[in-house]
Protein backbone atom coordinates (compact mmCIF):
# COMPACT_ATOMS: atom_id res chain seq x y z
CA UNK A 1 0.00 0.00 0.00
CA UNK A 2 1.54 3.13 -1.07
CA UNK A 3 1.85 5.58 1.25
CA UNK A 4 2.20 10.00 0.95
CA UNK A 5 3.97 12.42 2.62
CA UNK A 6 1.88 14.81 4.83
CA UNK A 7 3.37 17.59 3.02
CA UNK A 8 1.04 17.01 0.48
CA UNK A 9 -1.74 17.07 2.93
CA UNK A 10 -0.37 20.69 4.98
CA UNK A 11 0.16 22.33 1.52
CA UNK A 12 -3.17 21.21 0.00
CA UNK A 13 -4.92 22.68 3.58
CA UNK A 14 -2.62 26.33 3.23
CA UNK A 15 -3.70 26.34 -0.58
CA UNK A 16 -7.39 25.88 0.36
CA UNK A 17 -7.77 28.23 2.70
CA UNK A 18 -5.95 31.05 0.70
CA UNK A 19 -7.77 30.54 -2.46
CA UNK A 20 -11.18 29.74 -1.12
CA UNK A 21 -11.75 30.18 2.87
CA UNK A 22 -12.02 26.26 3.07
CA UNK A 23 -10.36 26.07 7.08
CA UNK A 24 -8.72 22.55 7.34
CA UNK A 25 -11.13 21.09 9.70
CA UNK A 26 -13.63 20.97 7.01
CA UNK A 27 -10.86 19.85 4.82
CA UNK A 28 -10.07 16.79 6.86
CA UNK A 29 -14.02 16.23 7.76
CA UNK A 30 -14.05 11.95 7.73
CA UNK A 31 -10.47 11.72 7.11
CA UNK A 32 -9.53 10.58 10.11
CA UNK A 33 -6.51 12.83 10.44
CA UNK A 34 -6.23 15.42 13.03
CA UNK A 35 -5.52 18.88 12.57
CA UNK A 36 -2.11 18.99 14.52
CA UNK A 37 -0.67 16.46 12.33
CA UNK A 38 -0.85 18.63 9.56
CA UNK A 39 2.53 20.04 11.27
CA UNK A 40 4.17 17.31 11.29
CA UNK A 41 6.75 16.44 8.43
CA UNK A 42 7.49 13.05 9.49
CA UNK A 43 3.73 11.76 9.25
CA UNK A 44 2.23 10.09 5.97
CA UNK A 45 -1.37 9.59 4.82
CA UNK A 46 -2.70 6.57 2.76
CA UNK A 47 -4.54 6.42 -0.49
CA UNK A 48 -7.54 6.34 0.60
CA UNK A 49 -6.95 9.28 2.79
CA UNK A 50 -5.81 11.31 0.12
CA UNK A 51 -8.87 10.66 -2.26
CA UNK A 52 -11.48 12.01 0.77
CA UNK A 53 -9.16 15.23 1.16
CA UNK A 54 -9.46 15.77 -2.95
CA UNK A 55 -13.16 14.98 -2.92
CA UNK A 56 -13.45 17.26 0.11
CA UNK A 57 -11.77 19.88 -1.74
CA UNK A 58 -13.33 19.47 -4.52
CA UNK A 59 -16.80 19.84 -3.26
CA UNK A 60 -16.13 22.48 -0.44
CA UNK A 61 -14.06 24.57 -3.12
CA UNK A 62 -17.02 24.26 -6.11
CA UNK A 63 -13.76 24.80 -8.60
CA UNK A 64 -14.53 22.51 -11.44
CA UNK A 65 -10.97 23.83 -12.53
CA UNK A 66 -9.47 22.67 -8.58
CA UNK A 67 -7.03 19.99 -10.12
CA UNK A 68 -5.58 22.21 -13.00
CA UNK A 69 -5.15 25.11 -10.22
CA UNK A 70 -3.35 22.43 -7.77
CA UNK A 71 -1.15 21.28 -10.51
CA UNK A 72 -0.10 25.33 -11.75
CA UNK A 73 0.54 26.40 -7.89
CA UNK A 74 1.74 23.27 -6.42
CA UNK A 75 5.09 23.82 -4.89
CA UNK A 76 8.10 21.49 -5.82
CA UNK A 77 8.25 20.54 -2.02
CA UNK A 78 5.54 18.34 -2.00
CA UNK A 79 7.42 15.85 -4.24
CA UNK A 80 10.35 15.72 -1.08
CA UNK A 81 13.60 14.02 -2.43
CA UNK A 82 12.08 13.18 -5.70
CA UNK A 83 11.47 17.07 -6.28
CA UNK A 84 15.14 17.29 -5.17
CA UNK A 85 16.55 14.61 -7.13
CA UNK A 86 15.15 16.31 -10.39
CA UNK A 87 16.32 19.59 -9.51
CA UNK A 88 19.93 18.40 -8.88
CA UNK A 89 19.89 16.76 -12.23
CA UNK A 90 22.63 18.41 -15.25
CA UNK A 91 20.01 18.77 -17.87
CA UNK A 92 16.44 18.50 -18.17
CA UNK A 93 16.65 15.77 -20.08
CA UNK A 94 18.35 13.82 -17.25
CA UNK A 95 15.17 15.50 -14.94
CA UNK A 96 12.57 13.83 -16.90
CA UNK A 97 14.14 10.72 -16.74
CA UNK A 98 14.79 10.52 -13.12
CA UNK A 99 10.96 11.60 -13.07
CA UNK A 100 9.83 8.57 -15.07
CA UNK A 101 11.86 6.32 -13.05
CA UNK A 102 10.58 6.97 -9.75
CA UNK A 103 7.37 8.88 -10.08
CA UNK A 104 5.96 5.98 -8.29
CA UNK A 105 7.87 7.11 -4.53
CA UNK A 106 5.68 10.33 -4.83
CA UNK A 107 2.75 8.48 -3.76
CA UNK A 108 -1.03 9.99 -5.04
CA UNK A 109 -1.88 8.90 -8.27
CA UNK A 110 1.53 9.00 -10.20
CA UNK A 111 3.13 5.79 -11.43
CA UNK A 112 0.30 3.12 -10.12
CA UNK A 113 -2.84 4.96 -11.20
CA UNK A 114 -2.04 7.92 -13.23
CA UNK A 115 1.28 7.21 -15.74
CA UNK A 116 3.34 10.14 -17.01
CA UNK A 117 5.95 9.35 -19.71
CA UNK A 118 8.39 11.51 -21.84
CA UNK A 119 9.78 10.81 -25.41
CA UNK A 120 11.37 12.70 -28.61
CA UNK A 121 11.05 12.07 -31.68
CA UNK A 122 13.91 14.55 -33.52
CA UNK A 123 12.72 18.48 -32.87
CA UNK A 124 9.79 17.30 -31.04
CA UNK A 125 9.23 16.00 -27.55
CA UNK A 126 6.10 15.46 -25.66
CA UNK A 127 4.89 13.99 -22.12
CA UNK A 128 2.25 11.78 -22.08
CA UNK A 129 -0.14 11.00 -19.60
CA UNK A 130 -1.80 7.37 -19.29
CA UNK A 131 -4.78 6.95 -16.98
CA UNK A 132 -5.96 3.56 -15.63
CA UNK A 133 -9.62 3.50 -15.23
CA UNK A 134 -10.10 2.77 -12.22
CA UNK A 135 -9.75 6.51 -10.98
CA UNK A 136 -13.00 6.43 -12.37
CA UNK A 137 -14.56 9.78 -11.55
CA UNK A 138 -11.34 11.41 -10.35
CA UNK A 139 -9.76 11.05 -13.92
CA UNK A 140 -10.02 14.14 -15.14
CA UNK A 141 -9.31 15.89 -12.26
CA UNK A 142 -6.01 14.15 -11.67
CA UNK A 143 -4.81 14.76 -15.30
CA UNK A 144 -5.66 18.15 -14.91
CA UNK A 145 -3.14 18.59 -11.62
CA UNK A 146 -0.27 16.93 -13.88
CA UNK A 147 -0.93 19.11 -16.85
CA UNK A 148 -0.53 21.95 -14.28
CA UNK A 149 1.86 20.36 -12.59
CA UNK A 150 4.09 19.80 -15.70
CA UNK A 151 4.05 23.48 -16.12
CA UNK A 152 5.08 24.49 -12.21
CA UNK A 153 7.37 21.44 -11.90
CA UNK A 154 9.04 22.74 -15.02
CA UNK A 155 9.74 26.17 -13.64
CA UNK A 156 11.04 24.82 -10.44
CA UNK A 157 13.32 22.75 -12.29
CA UNK A 158 14.86 24.74 -14.99
CA UNK A 159 13.81 28.31 -14.27
CA UNK A 160 12.13 28.65 -17.54
CA UNK A 161 8.85 27.88 -19.06
CA UNK A 162 8.24 24.91 -21.13
CA UNK A 163 7.69 26.23 -24.30
CA UNK A 164 4.44 24.14 -25.33
CA UNK A 165 4.08 23.58 -28.55
CA UNK A 166 0.08 21.72 -28.47
CA UNK A 167 -1.82 20.67 -25.64
CA UNK A 168 -3.78 17.43 -26.55
CA UNK A 169 -6.96 16.43 -24.02
CA UNK A 170 -8.54 12.88 -24.49
CA UNK A 171 -11.66 14.16 -23.26
CA UNK A 172 -14.53 16.63 -24.11
CA UNK A 173 -13.68 20.57 -23.65
CA UNK A 174 -14.85 21.43 -19.95
CA UNK A 175 -17.29 24.05 -19.15
CA UNK A 176 -14.02 25.77 -17.47
CA UNK A 177 -11.77 25.32 -20.40
CA UNK A 178 -11.01 29.32 -20.57
CA UNK A 179 -8.78 28.23 -17.60
CA UNK A 180 -6.94 25.87 -20.23
CA UNK A 181 -6.18 29.22 -22.16
CA UNK A 182 -5.06 31.20 -18.95
CA UNK A 183 -1.99 28.53 -18.91
CA UNK A 184 -1.72 26.78 -22.47
CA UNK A 185 -0.68 29.65 -24.54
CA UNK A 186 -0.65 26.96 -27.87
CA UNK A 187 -2.88 25.53 -29.39
CA UNK A 188 -5.18 22.91 -27.38
CA UNK A 189 -7.19 19.85 -28.87
CA UNK A 190 -9.58 18.15 -26.64
CA UNK A 191 -11.22 14.65 -27.57
CA UNK A 192 -7.74 13.62 -28.70
CA UNK A 193 -6.57 10.60 -28.82
CA UNK A 194 -4.42 10.81 -26.13
CA UNK A 195 -3.67 13.47 -23.04
CA UNK A 196 -0.36 15.41 -24.18
CA UNK A 197 1.74 17.98 -24.11
CA UNK A 198 3.76 19.13 -27.27
CA UNK A 199 7.24 21.15 -26.71
CA UNK A 200 10.55 21.81 -28.64
CA UNK A 201 12.41 19.13 -28.16
CA UNK A 202 15.75 21.78 -28.04
CA UNK A 203 14.57 22.68 -24.27
CA UNK A 204 15.62 19.18 -23.48
CA UNK A 205 19.31 20.20 -23.24
CA UNK A 206 18.54 23.02 -20.72
CA UNK A 207 21.12 23.14 -18.09
CA UNK A 208 19.56 22.88 -14.50
CA UNK A 209 20.66 26.09 -12.13
CA UNK A 210 20.68 23.52 -8.98
CA UNK A 211 22.48 20.85 -10.70
CA UNK A 212 24.82 19.09 -8.08
CA UNK A 213 26.39 15.55 -9.32
CA UNK A 214 26.70 14.34 -5.45
CA UNK A 215 23.64 15.36 -4.55
CA UNK A 216 21.62 14.16 -7.15
CA UNK A 217 23.44 10.92 -5.99
CA UNK A 218 22.48 10.74 -2.65
CA UNK A 219 19.01 11.81 -3.57
CA UNK A 220 18.26 9.22 -6.29
CA UNK A 221 19.84 6.53 -3.94
CA UNK A 222 16.79 8.00 -1.47
CA UNK A 223 14.19 7.00 -4.13
CA UNK A 224 15.51 3.51 -5.43
CA UNK A 225 15.45 2.61 -2.13
CA UNK A 226 11.97 3.23 -1.68
CA UNK A 227 11.17 2.02 -4.86
CA UNK A 228 12.52 -1.34 -3.97
CA UNK A 229 10.82 -1.22 -0.64
CA UNK A 230 7.38 -1.14 -2.60
CA UNK A 231 8.50 -3.78 -5.04
CA UNK A 232 9.61 -5.85 -2.13
CA UNK A 233 5.08 -5.75 -1.45
CA UNK A 234 3.15 -8.27 -3.71
CA UNK A 235 0.89 -5.00 -3.86
CA UNK A 236 3.40 -2.87 -5.18
CA UNK A 237 5.52 -5.17 -7.54
CA UNK A 238 2.24 -6.00 -9.34
CA UNK A 239 1.76 -2.08 -9.56
CA UNK A 240 4.84 -1.47 -10.59
CA UNK A 241 4.88 -4.15 -13.72
CA UNK A 242 1.30 -2.49 -14.25
CA UNK A 243 2.66 1.18 -13.96
CA UNK A 244 5.41 -0.03 -16.67
CA UNK A 245 3.09 -1.52 -19.33
CA UNK A 246 0.49 0.79 -19.19
CA UNK A 247 3.42 3.58 -20.49
CA UNK A 248 5.11 1.05 -23.00
CA UNK A 249 3.58 1.83 -26.72
CA UNK A 250 1.34 -1.26 -26.69
CA UNK A 251 1.05 -3.33 -23.40
CA UNK A 252 3.87 -5.57 -24.67
CA UNK A 253 6.59 -5.25 -22.90
CA UNK A 254 8.68 -8.41 -22.71
CA UNK A 255 9.17 -9.47 -18.96
CA UNK A 256 13.11 -8.53 -19.41
CA UNK A 257 12.27 -5.69 -20.33
CA UNK A 258 10.16 -4.62 -17.62
CA UNK A 259 13.05 -6.01 -15.01
CA UNK A 260 15.27 -3.93 -16.38
CA UNK A 261 13.62 -0.92 -15.81
CA UNK A 262 12.46 -2.07 -12.60
CA UNK A 263 15.95 -2.22 -12.11
CA UNK A 264 15.75 -6.01 -11.17
CA UNK A 265 17.08 -8.67 -12.79
CA UNK A 266 14.66 -10.99 -14.54
CA UNK A 267 15.61 -14.10 -12.54
CA UNK A 268 14.42 -11.76 -9.49
CA UNK A 269 11.46 -10.57 -10.95
CA UNK A 270 10.11 -14.39 -12.28
CA UNK A 271 10.85 -15.43 -8.47
CA UNK A 272 8.50 -12.30 -7.21
CA UNK A 273 5.86 -13.04 -9.49
CA UNK A 274 5.98 -16.91 -8.08
CA UNK A 275 6.17 -15.96 -4.89
CA UNK A 276 3.23 -13.63 -4.77
CA UNK A 277 0.93 -16.25 -6.89
CA UNK A 278 0.69 -13.74 -10.28
CA UNK A 279 1.95 -14.48 -13.80
CA UNK A 280 3.40 -12.00 -15.75
CA UNK A 281 0.86 -12.51 -18.88
CA UNK A 282 -2.14 -12.23 -16.35
CA UNK A 283 -1.09 -8.44 -15.30
CA UNK A 284 -0.15 -8.20 -19.16
CA UNK A 285 -4.04 -8.97 -19.54
CA UNK A 286 -5.12 -6.93 -17.14
CA UNK A 287 -3.18 -4.03 -18.63
CA UNK A 288 -4.19 -4.43 -22.10
CA UNK A 289 -7.95 -4.83 -20.75
CA UNK A 290 -8.01 -1.92 -18.74
CA UNK A 291 -6.80 0.24 -21.27
CA UNK A 292 -9.16 -1.52 -24.37
CA UNK A 293 -12.10 -0.58 -21.89
CA UNK A 294 -10.58 3.07 -21.70
CA UNK A 295 -10.53 3.33 -25.70
CA UNK A 296 -14.20 2.00 -25.83
CA UNK A 297 -15.76 3.92 -22.88
CA UNK A 298 -13.99 7.47 -23.69
CA UNK A 299 -13.18 7.64 -27.31
CA UNK A 300 -14.27 7.50 -30.76
CA UNK A 301 -11.37 5.03 -31.72
CA UNK A 302 -12.77 2.57 -34.37
CA UNK A 303 -12.47 -0.97 -32.81
CA UNK A 304 -9.42 -1.76 -35.67
CA UNK A 305 -7.55 1.47 -34.42
CA UNK A 306 -7.87 0.35 -30.46
CA UNK A 307 -6.24 -3.46 -31.29
CA UNK A 308 -3.99 -2.01 -33.38
CA UNK A 309 -2.91 0.24 -30.41
CA UNK A 310 -2.92 -2.75 -28.04
CA UNK A 311 -0.48 -4.74 -30.06
CA UNK A 312 -2.56 -7.16 -32.07
CA UNK A 313 -1.89 -8.26 -35.65
CA UNK A 314 -5.82 -8.84 -36.42
CA UNK A 315 -9.20 -6.68 -35.14
CA UNK A 316 -10.69 -10.15 -34.68
CA UNK A 317 -8.05 -11.68 -32.18
CA UNK A 318 -8.34 -8.19 -30.32
CA UNK A 319 -12.15 -9.21 -30.07
CA UNK A 320 -10.97 -12.74 -29.15
CA UNK A 321 -8.84 -11.45 -26.22
CA UNK A 322 -11.62 -9.13 -25.33
CA UNK A 323 -14.39 -10.91 -25.02
CA UNK A 324 -12.34 -13.68 -22.71
CA UNK A 325 -11.67 -10.68 -20.78
CA UNK A 326 -14.91 -9.36 -20.27
CA UNK A 327 -17.49 -12.01 -21.59
CA UNK A 328 -18.43 -9.07 -24.41
CA UNK A 329 -17.25 -8.29 -27.75
CA UNK A 330 -15.85 -4.53 -28.13
CA UNK A 331 -18.67 -3.54 -29.76
CA UNK A 332 -21.15 -4.61 -27.15
CA UNK A 333 -19.06 -3.42 -24.51
CA UNK A 334 -19.63 -0.40 -26.27
CA UNK A 335 -22.63 -0.04 -27.11
CA UNK A 336 -24.08 -1.03 -23.47
CA UNK A 337 -25.28 2.16 -21.92
CA UNK A 338 -28.12 1.62 -24.41
CA UNK A 339 -29.07 -1.70 -23.26
CA UNK A 340 -29.83 -0.94 -20.01
CA UNK A 341 -32.70 -2.61 -18.37
CA UNK A 342 -35.72 -1.51 -15.95
CA UNK A 343 -33.15 -1.82 -13.33
CA UNK A 344 -30.26 0.22 -14.19
CA UNK A 345 -28.25 -2.21 -15.26
CA UNK A 346 -26.89 -3.27 -18.58
CA UNK A 347 -28.13 -6.28 -20.06
CA UNK A 348 -25.43 -8.61 -21.62
CA UNK A 349 -26.73 -10.42 -24.84
CA UNK A 350 -26.02 -13.95 -24.85
CA UNK A 351 -24.08 -14.14 -28.16
CA UNK A 352 -22.49 -11.04 -30.34
CA UNK A 353 -21.07 -12.13 -33.68
CA UNK A 354 -19.22 -9.15 -33.48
Amino acid sequence: MAVISMNYAAWLADFVYASYGVVPIQLLEDTGIGEQNLANPAAEITEGQHVTLLRNAMRLSRDPALGLELGIHRHISTLDRFGFAMMCCETFREALRVGNEYQRVIGRFSGRLLFLSFHEEGRNASFQIEVAPELGDLAQFAVEEILGSILSNTRWVTGRELPVRELCCAYPRPAHWANYRKYFSCPIQFDAPRNQIRFDASFLDTPLPLASSHAALMYRAHCQRLVGQDLADPEGLVAGIRARLLTSADCTLTLEACAEALSISARTLRRKLHESGCSYQDIVDDARASLARRYLESSRLSVETIAERLGFSEPTSFSRAFRRWTGMSPRAFRNRDSQVGAHGHPHRPPSDPS
